[in-house]
């Protein structure tokens, strides 16, 4: 049975005078997975930050799980909302070891005096096995490497025990074995703890092989939404993207070709 957990309706987001994103309409259901795409400056990163009240927005309405997502209520909605950004450098004289890093992500439940006990890190334990780093558990978070940070980060999220997982362009700067890692980490995690999930990428030969459902987003306009199928349309990419897109067939699997 479907369950509708995240809601926009009728968002316009403008910045100064600038409009951003305009007459946003989406719905995320419990256990969906969906993906946003679209070229650079499209707004898809201000479209995530909808979910859990990074964006204010000028007209319309978010609620998350039947709340009103507003400047007073995001700080109780955000434990059940993990948001994970692109891969950035750590200095490698960082002290921090990968099993701190990720008990930081149980503060959000805990609050900001709250101290970790054996539950806590048992979620540590527990999910720097999901995502195939408990033998790195002791490492300087510096000395990662750039899969291995996003799958930490992966880990850090997952010990807040969310229902919905953002996850902005994970696999951005990333190596072609990283990011099918990182990929199969998020797919697997998906499965395994039934996460909703609302990716932004630009690997539509990732979108085509993992989504259910996908979201286009063109000059802050969501120019079209639907099961995955749909979106394997070459006249509708290259429409989205200003270029030539062909889709083909490899064996069982679609691949974008431009």
């Amino acid at each position: 049975m479907r369950r509708p957990l995240a809601r926009i309706r009728d968002v316009t987001v403008y910045l100064g005078r600038r409009r951003i994103l305009e007459n946003i309409n989406l719905t995320v259901d419990a256990g969906e997975f969906w993906t946003l795409i679209g070229p650079n400056g499209a707004g898809k990163s201000t479209l995530l930050g909808l979910f859990n009240g990074l964006t204010p927005c000028r007209t319309g309405s978010v609620t998350y799980n039947g709340c009103a997502v507003t400047p007073k209520t995001a700080r109780l909605i955000r434990p059940n909302i993990a948001h994970v950004f692109q891969a950035t450098d750590i200095d490698p004289k960082m002290p921090m070891s990968v099993y701190e890093a990720v008990l930081a992500g149980t503060y959000s439940r805990l609050g900001i005096l709250g101290r970790p006990g054996k539950r806590e890190n048992d979620l540590v334990v527990q999910a720097l096995d999901a995502v195939g780093l408990s033998s790195l558990a002791g490492r300087p978070i510096g000395h990662l490497s750039g899969g291995e940070r996003q799958r930490m980060a992966l880990a850090r999220a997952l010990v807040q025990e969310p229902e919905l997982l953002l996850l902005d362009e994970p696999t951005a700067s990333l190596d072609w074995q990283a990011q099918r890692e990182v990929l199969n980490t998020i797919d697997a995690l998906r499965r395994r703890y039934r996460l909703a999930v609302f990716l932004v990428t630009h690997d539509l030969n990732a979108v085509f092989s993992m989504a259910a459902n996908v979201a286009m987003l063109k000059e802050g306009r969501l120019v079209w939404s639907g099961p995955v199928d749909g979106a394997a349309d070459p006249d509708l990419l290259s429409f989205l993207y200003s270029v030539p897109i062909t889709v083909a067939a490899c064996g069982e699997r679609r691949v974008a070709l431009f």
